[in-house]
């Protein structure tokens, strides 16, 4: 059983395909393949990630590494926009902004920092809840009562 465990969490992977995924990089596989460990994940949704990632960068600008992105065109703004982007911090610590949410993978003594800083976005940088109009649909016909 335990070397079993040890090949399975052991083992690197030697394919760079399993870093791709859609348009851009699974963070996940690219920690496995930078760090040859499984990370722990924190997740935060619902984020105005150019302000989250504005914070993250003022904030922890001595830890990072390096910087990944994924951009495009946006022809109606005339603008280089980014969809993703994946922050290498020190110590064996990603961060990952796409879309509306964030993704911080770190290993399993860090859990104190990573959700000290996922409840700090979390709660600072979350986009407010769209309200959803409330409406009786009937299903089926329906006749007016002052139609008689």
């Amino acid at each position: 059983m335990k070397k079993m465990l040890q090949n399975l969490f052991g083992r690197k992977s030697s394919s760079v395909v399993t870093v791709f995924n859609g348009h851009y990089i699974d963070v996940k596989a690219m920690y496995v393949m930078k760090f040859a460990k499984l990370p722990c994940v924190c997740f935060a949704g619902e984020l105005d990630v150019s302000r989250a990632y504005a914070h993250v960068e003022a904030v922890i600008r001595d830890e990072i590494v390096a910087i990944y992105q994924h951009a495009y065109l946006n022809y109606d703004r005339c603008e280089l926009l980014f969809n993703n982007t994946i922050i290498v911090l020190r110590k064996k610590r990603m961060i990952e902004f796409a879309d509306n949410y964030c993704h911080v993978l770190h290993t399993i003594y860090q859990y104190e920092w990573a959700h000290k800083l996922i409840m700090q976005l979390g709660t600072s940088f979350r986009t407010p809840p769209v309200e959803v109009e409330t409406r009786t649909r009937v299903i089926g016909f329906r006749r007016e009562s002052d139609m008689n």
